[in-house]
Order: structure tokens, then sequence, then C-alpha cells
């Protein structure tokens, strides 16, 4: 029900978050009818804001949005060639 985002934070799992193959079909929310009545309005949130919320979002990850991003300006570049360049200064 929690997902780690990392080493020490954690946040409520959404569909499409990875997970372990060997939790397929786990549960992700609990049941209303098994919590005291008082936090059911949770559920709805989750469902309705959270859930939602998650789903008109671009990425899940702003980091890995940025994932090809400015991939033309390097295409023809050797990343050999370039970092030799870099150090042709250093001494």
């Amino acid at each position: 029900m929690l997902y780690a985002t990392g080493k020490l934070t954690r946040r409520l799992f959404r569909p499409g978050d990875s997970y372990h193959p060997a939790r397929e079909g786990g549960k992700i929310v609990p049941v209303p009818e098994e919590i005291p009545s008082q936090y059911r309005p949770l559920l709805d949130w989750y469902h309705e804001e959270y859930i939602r919320a998650a789903a008109h979002s671009p990425e899940q990850d702003s980091i890995l949005a940025l994932r090809g991003l400015g991939k033309e300006i390097w295409a023809d570049e050797d990343p050999d060639e370039y970092v030799r360049r870099l150090r042709e200064g250093w001494e």
C-alpha cells in the first residue's frame, strides 16, 4: 500500500508504480468494511483525488520525464571524444 520513493521516504501506491512480480494481484487499498468507518472518507479521497491527480500528470517522476530531452543536440557526438576534449585543459 506504500511505495518507497527513497531510502527513508514512502508515499501511497499509485497505479503504474513498479512492484515486485510476486505482488501481482496483491492488495493496494484496504477493503472499506475492514477499516473503522471514521477512516472510510480517506479511501474516497484516495480514489477521487489522489489517483485522479496522478492520472492527469504527464509523468510519475519529474526526473524521469527529462529522459531523452535534448538528445538531438548530442546525436552526432562521440561520448569518448567529448570527454577527451573536456580533459585537454586539465593539469
